[in-house]
């Protein structure tokens, strides 16, 4: 039996919201992260390559071993990580969007590939102007900074929704979080607790490795088999930049709570139904 397709545009309290986060993942779980390891995998396991490289010569450099040594793992490992948040980004958005406009929530992975390709350029250049205004924001002063980081958390699907300017995003962000802008903040910070936690769990074999390695006294240098351990432990541990979609899915039906709560454009519609 097909299940009914999530109501975007509807009216939500915040246990609403998490509950069609969480709701939204389950029917859509297998294509939403097919398509997520699909185009972002190549860049998360680049990313837990070079910091498993980073972690094992940590531990097995002298203090007196230069930082170059070690730090370039890290910048190339810091790189594709912001990679993947992007990659991973555009697809979960192109997802939600394809659900959104299908017939009974049915498409393929080629119908997300589709939609990823036209919105790329345009998520890319919101990611670079978001950072740039959060950390003005917070360099001027710290509240500001706070502030345009929840409201903006909405840019994204405002962007691709709205097929606004950066600078019409912005003021269209503020426009509807208003009034909403603490509501909006509990929904982010409960869904980042639930995210955190998890991506805890996907970090413990990190930990349960290092533990490893001090206790037992394995040495790089005469085995290859600490690094070996670190760099599986951080793969696995890149791939929780998966998570990062739980975050996406909620600002997306925030968005549309907030948009319905002050134009009720979905209750608009219904009513031109019944007419």
């Amino acid at each position: 039996m097909q299940q009914s397709k999530i109501e975007f545009r509807k009216v939500r309290d915040f246990g609403g919201i998490l509950n069609v986060t969480f709701e939204y993942i389950k029917i859509n779980f297998k294509l939403l992260v097919k398509a997520n390891l699909f185009i972002s995998a190549p860049s998360l396991l680049l990313a837990g390559v070079f910091m498993g490289i980073y972690q094992s010569s940590m531990f097995s450099l002298s203090a007196d071993s230069t930082l170059e040594l070690i730090g370039i793992p890290f910048v190339i490992s810091m790189f594709f990580t912001f990679i993947s948040y992007l990659l991973i980004t555009v697809v979960t958005y192109s997802h939600l969007i394809n659900y959104k406009n299908s017939d009974n929530g049915i498409f393929n992975l080629e119908d997300v590939w589709r939609v990823v390709k036209q919105n790329f350029l345009p998520v890319t250049l919101t990611i670079i102007g978001y950072i740039i205004f959060i950390v003005l924001g917070f360099v001027f002063l710290i509240i500001p900074g706070i502030y345009l980081s929840i409201a903006m958390s909405i840019i994204f699907i405002v962007r691709l929704e709205e097929n606004l300017s950066f600078f019409d995003a912005v003021r269209r962000c503020t426009k509807l979080i208003s009034g909403h802008w603490w509501f909006t903040f509990g929904v982010l910070f409960v869904v980042s607790m639930i995210q955190g936690f998890l991506t805890y769990a996907l970090y413990m074999p990190s930990y349960f490795v290092m533990i490893f390695v001090s206790f037992t006294g394995i040495n790089s240098e005469s085995s290859g088999l600490e690094r070996f351990l670190y760099i599986l432990t951080a793969i696995i541990s890149s791939f929780a930049v998966l998570l990062y979609m739980i975050s996406i899915i909620a600002t997306t039906f925030q968005y549309y709570n907030l948009v319905e709560r002050k134009e009720a454009p979905g209750l608009l519609e219904q009513i031109d139904q019944i007419k």
